[in-house]
């Protein structure tokens, strides 16, 4: 059995959107992959249909275009994505969309499980509803979604926020957020967090089954 992994997780570190699915992937017990998508180049759909509609997978040919071939490969598949501006991000977006490759005449992914996870500061059910809907387009299972609410908005690494009023540290405290000082403790992990710990092993356990 092979499970292959997508991050979308901030660029340059290993946030908890990764780890979540690293976790998920080598709890599974499965051969596994794993992907971070911000490492790599690419874009969205294009609409080069006539490449794609034989074939049955995109063929946009930039660094993302193989994995399409080993999505249809795998017996199981985990994305996850950070949460921006109550979204999903961009990134995770393009990625997905690009999934229109497999969706002429019939759909080879169809019924594939598959497993969302969703992590970001604040307001995470429109990206969980947004990732499940999308991937709901390719008729794929989508067997288990696990998030984890850090309440780490980017304002604890941007240095700013004691002047800052947009931001998602001033919307969370209102004016306390000038006065706070951000410490390493603040900077939560999903390993720390009961419900969240559960929630992967739970996922883990349902590919583990497949």
């Amino acid at each position: 059995m092979k499970v292959i992994g997508f991050s979308a997780g901030s660029v340059g570190r290993e946030g908890n959107v990764d780890r979540m699915v690293k976790a998920i992937l080598e709890k599974s017990g499965h051969e596994m992959e794993f992907v971070k998508l911000t490492d790599l180049s690419f874009s969205g759909c294009k609409g080069c249909v006539q490449l794609c509609a034989k074939p049955q997978v995109c063929k946009l040919d930039d660094e993302v275009q193989p994995y399409y071939d080993k999505i249809k490969e795998a017996d199981a598949v985990v994305i996850g994505t950070p949460v921006y501006f109550g979204t999903v991000t961009s990134t995770v977006w393009a990625f997905v969309e690009r999934f229109f490759g497999y969706r002429h005449v019939d759909i080879p992914i169809e019924n594939k499980p598959f497993v969302t996870v969703v992590g970001g500061a604040m307001a995470l059910d429109n990206a969980v509803k947004q990732m499940n809907d999308l991937l709901g387009s390719f008729n794929v299972n989508v067997i288990d979604t696990v998030t984890f609410a850090s309440k780490v908005p980017p304002c604890f690494k941007c240095g700013r926020h004691k002047e800052c009023e947009i931001g998602g540290l001033y919307k969370m405290l209102g004016d306390a957020a000038k006065e706070m000082t951000i410490k390493k403790e603040m900077f939560t992990r999903w390993e720390d967090n009961s419900a969240a710990a559960a929630a992967v092993d739970g996922a883990a356990e349902k590919l583990r089954a497949i």
